[in-house]
């Protein structure tokens, strides 16, 4: 979702397939059409693929800390 973002905004530029990418800024086209693909197979797949508002967010991050903690990290790692 964020690059579909990007790309709408400009900051990531769409290129035909087989010019050569410069930077990061740029993605194939062939490449984006089948990302499009993929997500809405994972769309069709499974319930709830977002976007969430931030008190989802909180709730998911919450309960990967405790995962993270129940298999042996420290519990202010926060690295999520």
């Amino acid at each position: 979702m964020n690059r579909a973002h990007h790309i709408e905004q400009g900051t990531i530029k769409l290129i035909p397939e087989g010019a050569e990418r410069n930077s990061n800024g740029e993605i194939h086209q062939h490449i984006w059409k089948g990302a499009l693909a993929a997500a809405e197979r994972v769309r069709n797949q499974y319930e709830d693929t977002g976007p969430w508002d931030d008190f989802e967010w909180g709730m998911l991050n919450g309960k990967l800390s405790a995962l993270r903690w129940v298999l042996g990290d420290e519990w202010d790692m926060l690295d999520t």
